[in-house]
């Protein structure tokens, strides 16, 4: 039966260590402090084992109530929710805690469909090199220059390469997303078990990339069919109205690519993780970043500033190697050669750094949230308490009851 000064802790959570009383009196006469006298590693009102952190209010946890022991951390971020150092820490050290998985397995993927766009490229150089063609029939300098060839090749790869990534990238996301959802527990998985959880959703995955590449293709031809009527209808009546309109719907429409980015960017860990159908794992994913828009954003915005910046520093010396060399060959089609070889070097580096950390963040975000809205915690916990004695810990898949 609990007292007055004895909250009764939340149910659903387990049973809690009954704190000392209020007013208990330690030797000297000075009342006692509730938690004085706790033992190492016992819990507070609702919080289980693992939760909590010096200074973070417990769920359950009344206000003003003494902070609990640090969480615990069995793996690459402790186990409660997460700063955006910890996430950003967390990501880095998921990639050395299982590099083969995280550094050579997705590369490998990478390079690849890499490989095989430029190979599908060359299907198509020779169509969009007449193309060209047309425009250096009347500028003969363009034309001793290969022109055609070389703005064809780039063209071509470029098309090439988009086709296979976007059926290779969600491949890579949900093998990141596994291996890093395991590390959260201190488990390194071998590229085979990784595939064993992952394979039965993989068509899902690549589902989800080519519904939200059509999807977004299908809003920018409507947006820029909106965009030419109304600026027509304007523009007879004042150029300056037309430019500001245009500016306006502009705008709008990189804020409707973000917020929607935003609002179902953790699809895709929730896919892998999860295995639920796309439609019921679109809507989840709406649920779960409901509230969290500026927050996750932030995070998003930055990750991508970091891998651009990254990708940027290494593949500049690339292309000044390649200018050198074609320069040194003397002749066009081995400057063709070298600006098709850094262009694929650049693109599978490129793509390996921005997939691989950027779906590491998005994974440990997953796991964030959920930690947050659905005590996700506890049962990573126990996961990794199992994993400590020698039992095989489960994925962070949806608690029982969790799912709506």
């Amino acid at each position: 039966m609990s007292t007055p000064d004895q909250p009764q802790p939340p149910s659903g959570w387990g049973d809690a260590t009954e704190p000392p009383r209020y007013g208990q009196r330690v030797p000297g006469g000075a009342p006692q402090p509730p938690g004085y006298g706790q033992q190492h590693g016992q819990g507070q009102y609702g919080q289980q084992y693992g939760q909590g952190q010096y200074g973070q209010q417990q769920y359950g946890r009344p206000p003003g109530a003494p902070a609990a022991p640090p969480a615990t951390k069995p793996g690459v971020v402790p186990l409660r929710p997460l700063s955006l150092g910890e996430i950003y820490d967390g990501a880095f050290t998921a990639i050395r805690h299982n590099p083969k998985v995280m550094l050579g397995a997705a590369t490998l993927v990478i390079l690849v469909a890499t490989v095989l766009g430029v190979l599908v490229a060359q299907l198509i150089v020779p169509a969009i090199s007449s193309s060209f063609s047309s425009l250096t029939a009347t500028d003969p300098e363009l034309a001793d220059l290969g022109f055609d060839n070389l703005m064809a090749q780039a063209v071509a790869t470029s098309l090439g390469t988009s086709l296979t990534m976007l059926l290779a990238q969600p491949v890579v996301e949900g093998i990141l997303t596994v291996s890093v959802s395991q590390s959260v527990i201190g488990r390194k998985l071998s590229l085979g078990e990784v595939w064993e959880r992952l394979q039965g959703r993989v068509g899902r995955l690549v589902g989800w990339s080519l519904l939200r590449t059509v999807a977004g293709a299908v809003v920018t031809f409507v947006w820029f069919l909106v965009l030419v009527l109304l600026v027509a209808l304007v523009a007879d009546r004042s150029v300056g109205a037309a430019i500001g309109l245009g500016f306006v719907l502009a705008l709008g429409y990189v804020v409707l690519f973000v917020w929607l980015g935003v609002r179902v960017g953790l699809v895709a860990p929730a896919l892998a993780l999860e295995g639920q159908g796309l439609g019921r794992t679109i809507g989840r994913a709406w649920r779960l970043t409901r509230g969290s828009f500026w927050r996750l954003f932030g995070i998003y915005l930055l990750a991508l500033v970091i891998v651009s910046a990254a990708a940027y520093i290494i593949t500049i010396p690339l292309s000044v190697i390649a200018g050198m060399v074609g320069g040194a060959g003397g002749s066009i089609e081995t400057f063709t050669t070298a600006t098709l070889v850094v262009s694929v070097l650049s693109s599978v580096i490129t793509a390996a750094i921005t997939v691989i950390f950027v779906a590491s963040v998005v994974a440990l975000l997953y796991i964030d949230v959920r930690m947050r809205r659905e005590g996700l915690d506890v049962q990573l916990a126990a996961s990794a308490q199992a994993n400590d004695g020698g039992r095989s810990g489960g994925e962070p898949g949806p608690p029982p009851g969790m799912l709506a």
